[in-house]
C-alpha cells in the first residue's frame, strides 16, 4: 500500500497542487478521488467535514496549506533555511489572497455582478498578484521564486496560474510575458510534463 493518501474530489481544484508534490518528488501515493454523489456519505468521516484529507499512516491531515507545507518538508521542497521557508509561505499567502477574489467570480450567479467582478481581476486583482511575483522572481535572478532549485512556490504558482486561466481567461497566461515562460519551464519538468499529459480530465 501507498504511505500517503490524497482524498477529494475527482477536480483538480485544492487538491491538485497536492497531487503536483507528490508527483514531483517522484513520490507514490493513493489518489483517492470521488464524485459529487458520493460526498455526504464520506463526509462524516473526514477531519472538519471537509476536504482535501491526507492520510499517513493512521493519522489523516486535513487543511490544504498544512499538507502542502506537510509535503513540501517531506520532499525538500520547502527551501533550505528559514529565509527561504518564510518567502515560500509568503508567496503561497498571497496566491491565497488572489484566489479568493477568483472564487467570487466562481460562485456568483448574477451575470451583471459576475462581469463586475471580472473586472475587477483584471483590473486590480491579477495585475498586482502578478507584479508581487515578477519582482520575486526578478530579484531571486530569475530562476526560481525563492532559492536555487524549484519549491513549492514554484509549483503553486504554476498551478494556479494555469488553472484559472483554463477557467477565466487565457489573458491571465498572457498577462506577464515573465510569468508565463515560468509556468511553461515548470510545465516541462519531466515528471510534471508526464502527469499532466495523462491526469484526468476535469472540468476544472
Amino acid at each position: 500500500m501507498a504511505e500517503y493518501k490524497l482524498t477529494y474530489f475527482n477536480l483538480k481544484g485544492r487538491g491538485e497542487l497536492c497531487r503536483l508534490l507528490f508527483v514531483l518528488a517522484d513520490k507514490k501515493y493513493e489518489d483517492h478521488r470521488f464524485e459529487r454523489e458520493e460526498w455526504k456519505v464520506l463526509k462524516p468521516s473526514m477531519p472538519l467535514g471537509q476536504v482535501p484529507v491526507m492520510t499517513v499512516g493512521g493519522t489523516q491531515i486535513p487543511q490544504s496549506g498544512a499538507i502542502i507545507r506537510y509535503l513540501a518538508r517531506e520532499f525538500g521542497l520547502y527551501g533550505k533555511n528559514n529565509m527561504e521557508i518564510t518567502m515560500v509561505d509568503v508567496i503561497i499567502e498571497t496566491i491565497d489572497e488572489a484566489r479568493s477574489e477568483f472564487v467570487k467570480w466562481i460562485k456568483e450567479e448574477d451575470a451583471a455582478k459576475k462581469v463586475e467582478i471580472s473586472k475587477k481581476l483584471k483590473e486590480e486583482v491579477f495585475p498586482k498578484f502578478i507584479t508581487f511575483v515578477e519582482k520575486m522572481l526578478s530579484d531571486n535572478g530569475g530562476q526560481f521564486l525563492v532559492g536555487s532549485e524549484v519549491t513549492l512556490a514554484d509549483v503553486a504558482v504554476f498551478d494556479v496560474i494555469s488553472r484559472i486561466s483554463d477557467m477565466w481567461s487565457q489573458e491571465l497566461m498572457n498577462m506577464s510575458t515573465v510569468l508565463k515562460a515560468h509556468c511553461e519551464k515548470i510545465a516541462t519538468i519531466p515528471n510534471i510534463k508526464a502527469w499532466l499529459e495523462k491526469r484526468p480530465k476535469t472540468a476544472r
